[in-house]
This record gives structure tokens, C-alpha cells and sequence, in this order.
């Protein structure tokens, strides 16, 4: 979910899917698994929100977990996650801003979080100059499209990992030859952890989507570049400006007991998009949702939403930074085509559970309680080996971001070959098949993270190009 991705077999249309309206289960008929804690568990979510709390490991120690046990893993993960506590400046900020990020792999000294957040800063100088770079976190998306916000800004994304992730990730980094020539049984620890934020740039007076967390960051100036034949939207060089911007999402992602392909949780702002029941879209459907969302205007047909666009029919205009056209988007499986018995009944109590409970933190913190769980996916106990994919996985086995995953969503009665969820592009042979590297790397199990290829052609441009002939010329964009 955090770097490019194209796999042989997985149809780029899937990308691009659209939906039918369907009516979810309303929470109040929401029925949870009998193997599944009952109310009260969400109560000790609150000893996750102290500043020296240990990152959650234990839920799924039973080798039999049920699926609520990973479900509330990553709630648990969410709220450690998001707990305020002081900044590098003295301000209280979410837990995961003060973790390291990408950029301070190469740092000089000790790793040290910089007091305003960078987004989408890793193509620092323009592809094909002297110093270029690349990491990850970006202003596009895994499949390498763009998802521009209703206000006309791309959607930003920041990778944030705690210490001990951190530092196993740049032992094998592989831009240093730590990926080839590490110990090839080198891997994580339980309780590496690694967040991948989601970010709605504010016009100036914008309010944020209610209850939704906002704070400055710095992003950078784009630019229309123009070649023979082709037209790339790119960072300018080492410009940025400060904006105001407000979380939309998070994905948790942790090694628990057991369970070293991590646990994959992603949550949404509760307004984001319309969101329909699991395996229910249809391509031809032409429904639509009254009611406006963030990413979504109402009255917008499903057969129009989820589209991705490449220049020159994505454009930007150099002075205000905004492009069109832009994206309308819906979650296609509201709870991920959760596999389990009551699976999707189980998320939505757990929902309410711990919606409830963090709602009642004392303000500020209680404003996390506008983010909702879509869903987790892990693998069996054991199924973790060079060979695993997204076919290994259960629990939330198509599951999405809308604000990271919106053109990687899967339709309605997919067959298992193409069933797409973190693991299509998060596995040991994650850098043997991604062009345009010069050489296809070995399989290994650390090869699921995507943060190893910081600085190298395995990562995804942090740029998006499109080819166009005008007259045997390109068209320059405005």
C-alpha cells in the first residue's frame, strides 16, 4: 500500500472500478461473532494514549484468534498511534508525527523530527537531474495515479516508522546493498510498526471535514514539465510552501505475536466518500449518493467515480496549484470483503465499540473518534514464506484506502486471481517485478516493506506523466 506496484495477471481495469448502491446494515442491527469480547472492551483503549505506552503486540498470542482480536488490534494500534503528546516544537501532535520518516535515513547524527511536517517531498530535484531521489511518501498513489481532492489539490501522503522499524529498515536499505547482501533471514521485530498518513490540503478560510484532525505542513510547488511526446506533473525543486491540512487517513501496520507479514489496518475519516456494502459494485451501475462528501459531490453517478486521469487530460495550472479535473470517489467494500463468519457485523460493533470510546477522550483527543475502521488482513499463522501474495490472506481481503487505494479497489464477484489487497504489493518478491529498475532483486521476507527501496528507481515517482501529440508537438499546460 505504500509504493508502486504492478504485478503480472492483475488487470490494470480493476483499477478503475466503479459501483452499485447498496444500503449497509444499519449499526444498530450490527451483530457481533460470540467469539468476540463483548462491550467494554474499548475501555482500555485509553492506557494507549500515555506518552511511554508500549505499541500494541498481544492480541492474536492465541494461536485460534478470531478475527475481533485483529480488528481490535488495530484499533488499539490507532489509538496508540494518534495519542497527543509533545512535539518536536512543544505542541501536542498525533504519537506517529514524532516517529522517523523516510528522509531521515541519510540524516547526519541522530534522527531527529523536524518540527513542521513535510509532505510529498521526495522527488527533491526533477527527475533526470544531477541528485534526483526517491523515497516514500508521495503525491500519488501506489498504482502511480493521482487523486486530486474536490478543491482541485492532490491528495498528500507521509510514511512515518517507530524506532524499531526504523532501524531494521536501514540496515536493508537498498540503495546501500543492505537488501543484497544482508543476511537473507534478517527481518523485522515483533512490534516494528509503520504508519502511512493521508493528508487534504486546506484552501485558505477551508474548513476541515468535521472532527477530522488539522495541522501545517509544508508541501511542495508543482510544475508542468513538457517533452517530446509527453507531459509530467513533478515537484519543483526544493519549493515548498506551508499550508493548512487535515488528516483523511491512516493505514497501522504492525508485527504482532505470530504474525510477522504484520497486520494491515486501514482507517478513514467518516466523511470521506459514500462507502457500499462488500462485493456489491457494478460497473454499469448509474446510482448515485444525494448527500456530498469530502471526496465525492453528491448526485455524481457510480459509473463516474474511481476514474484515474493522466496529463494532459489531468492538468495543473502553475499558479494557484490546483488541477483538474477532479476525483469523485466511493469505497467499494465498506469493511474489505471481511472472509470471516459475521465478518463485516464484527467490524461495524467494533466500530461503534471503540467510536464511542474515544469520542469520550477529553478534547482534543477526542476528535479521533471521526475516523472509522474499514478493516485489517493478515495472514493464517504460519502461511508467512517467499511465496506468500494477497492469495495467503484472510480477514479484510479487498481491502482500501479511498485517499490511498482509490483506483486499486476490486469488483463485485472478482475471482480469487484477482483479488487485490496489501499483500498484491507488500511480499517477498516486491522488487522482482516493478519496472523500471535495472536488475530484479531476490525474493526475501523484508522485502515487504516498501521504505527499502528509499532512494532508488524500485520506488514510485513522486511525479505523474501522461504522452500527448499536438501536431507532431506537445502541448504545454497552464
Amino acid at each position: 500500500m505504500f509504493s508502486f506496484c504492478h504485478r503480472p495477471g492483475i488487470s490494470a481495469a480493476a483499477a478503475f472500478c466503479l459501483f452499485i448502491a447498496t444500503v449497509p446494515l444499519s449499526p444498530a442491527r450490527a451483530a457481533p461473532d460470540p467469539g468476540c469480547p463483548a462491550f467494554g472492551w474499548s475501555e482500555g483503549l485509553g492506557q494507549y494514549l500515555s506518552p511511554t505506552a508500549a505499541f500494541p503486540t498481544d492480541d492474536t498470542k492465541n494461536l485460534n484468534a478470531p478475527d475481533c482480536a485483529f480488528h481490535q488490534w488495530s484499533w488499539e494500534a490507532f489509538v496508540w498511534a494518534t495519542a497527543l503528546v509533545n512535539g518536536p516544537d512543544g505542541n501536542k501532535v498525533p504519537r506517529f508525527m514524532t516517529l522517523p520518516t523516510p528522509d531521515m535515513f541519510f540524516a547526519a547524527g541522530a534522527a531527529k523530527t523536524p518540527a513542521v511536517l513535510r509532505l510529498g517531498a521526495r522527488s527533491r530535484v526533477v527527475r533526470g537531474e544531477s541528485g534526483y531521489s526517491e523515497g516514500a511518501g508521495s503525491i500519488v498513489e501506489a498504482d502511480g495515479n493521482m487523486m486530486v481532492s474536490q478543491n482541485g489539490y492532490p491528495v498528500y501522503a507521509s510514511v512515518h516508522m517507530n524506532p524499531s522499524y526504523f532501524a531494521t529498515a536501514k540496515q536493508n536499505l537498498i540503495i546501500n546493498g543492505g537488501y543484497q547482501k544482508g543476511d537473507p533471514n534478517r527481518f523485522f521485530n515483533v512490534g516494528a510498526a509503520v504508519f502511512k498518513a493521508t493528508w487534504l490540503r486546506l484552501d485558505p478560510g477551508q474548513q476541515a471535514p468535521a472532527g477530522a484532525y488539522v495541522t501545517q505542513a509544508e508541501v511542495p510547488v508543482l510544475k508542468t514539465y513538457v517533452q517530446p511526446g509527453s507531459v509530467t506533473i513533478s515537484p519543483v525543486p526544493n519549493k515548498f510552501v506551508k499550508v493548512p491540512v487535515a488528516l483523511v487517513g491512516l493505514h497501522v501496520v504492525g508485527y504482532t505475536v505470530n504474525h510477522p507479514e504484520f497486520l494491515w489496518g486501514t482507517f478513514e475519516h467518516q466523511l470521506n466518500t459514500p462507502a457500499t456494502a462488500d462485493n456489491t459494485f457494478d460497473p454499469s451501475g448509474s446510482v448515485s449518493d444525494p448527500k456530498s462528501y469530502t471526496f465525492y459531490k453528491g448526485g455524481t453517478p457510480y459509473n463516474q467515480v474511481n476514474n484515474a486521469v493522466s496529463p494532459p487530460q489531468l492538468a495543473l495550472n502553475d499558479a494557484t496549484q490546483k488541477l483538474s479535473p477532479v476525483t469523485n470517489a466511493v469505497l467499494e467494500n465498506a469493511t474489505g470483503g471481511e472472509n470471516h463468519p459475521n465478518g463485516a457485523d464484527n467490524i461495524k460493533v467494533i466500530n461503534q465499540q471503540a467510536k464511542g470510546s474515544v469520542a469520550n477522550f477529553p478534547p482534543p483527543q477526542s476528535q479521533f473518534g471521526s475516523y472509522t475502521l474499514v478493516g485489517t488482513v493478515w495472514m493464517q499463522p504460519g502461511a508467512f514464506n517467499l511465496q506468500s501474495d494477497q492469495t495467503t490472506a484472510t480477514g479484510s481481503i479487498t481491502l482500501a484506502n479511498t485517499t490511498a487505494e482509490t483506483f486499486f479497489q476490486v469488483p463485485k464477484n472478482s475471482p480469487p486471481s484477482a483479488i487485490q489487497n496489501c499483500f498484491t504489493c507488500h511480499n517477498p518478491t516486491s522488487y522482482s517485478f516493478q519496472p523500471p529498475p535495472p536488475a530484479k532483486l531476490p525474493a526475501r521476507l523484508i522485502a515487504i516493506s516498501h521504505v527499502l527501496a528509499h532512494g532508488t528507481a524500485y520506488a514510485v515517482p513522486n511525479s505523474i506523466s501522461g504522452k500527448t501529440l499536438l501536431g507532431g508537438r506537445p502541448r504545454a499546460r497552464q
